[in-house]
């Protein structure tokens, strides 16, 4: 994760293999898509691991967008930039709702009985619909995909976590 902190202002480690990386005023400065080519190439260099990169401006974009990035690698580079609407929207259109961060199978199949099949149906769908059947948690999720930010940024802190540090990010 050392590497991420060079690279990036914040980092937001999520998982054991995953993180989180904080982008406001990179932006401004370059074109987000070849530094997520930077990002990704200098990881390999110095992991000799590959990595996806997502770029959005919503974890559960984010989220979206590395999965993507992984699954048609060869299309993206393993990057993938969903900084504009319409090729967020263009993306959610594509993948079934199950897809979605924190979908799980028990909502997916209700949200299917619904009419509510891809992560695009679920992003149009009406916020009071999804309160009145679900919890609080899906509404989050809703807004996010809407590209209303709802999930702080946790940063992370090598005080915090001690020598033991997370090794790698896939």
């Amino acid at each position: 994760m050392t590497t991420l902190e060079e690279l990036t202002p914040r980092v937001e480690i999520y998982s054991i293999d995953e993180a989180f990386c904080d982008l406001t005023g990179v932006s401004n400065c370059l074109n987000l898509e070849a530094f997520g080519r930077e990002i990704r190439q200098t990881l390999l260099q110095r992991t000799h691991l590959t990595v996806g990169v997502g770029i959005a401006p919503t974890k559960t974009l984010a989220k979206l967008a590395n999965f993507a990035a992984k699954k048609w690698q060869r299309q993206t580079g393993g990057v993938l930039d969903l900084s504009s609407v319409e090729r967020q929207r263009k993306l959610m259109a594509a993948l079934p709702v199950e897809e979605v961060w924190g979908v799980g199978r028990r909502i997916s199949k209700k949200l299917n009985a619904m009419g509510i099949n891809t992560a695009l149906d679920l992003a149009d769908t009406h916020i009071a619909v999804i309160r009145k059947h679900f919890s609080v948690v899906l509404e989050r999720t809703v807004r996010e995909l809407r590209g209303e930010s709802c999930l702080g940024f946790e940063e992370f802190s090598r005080a915090q976590a001690g020598d033991n540090l997370l090794p790698l990010v896939r």
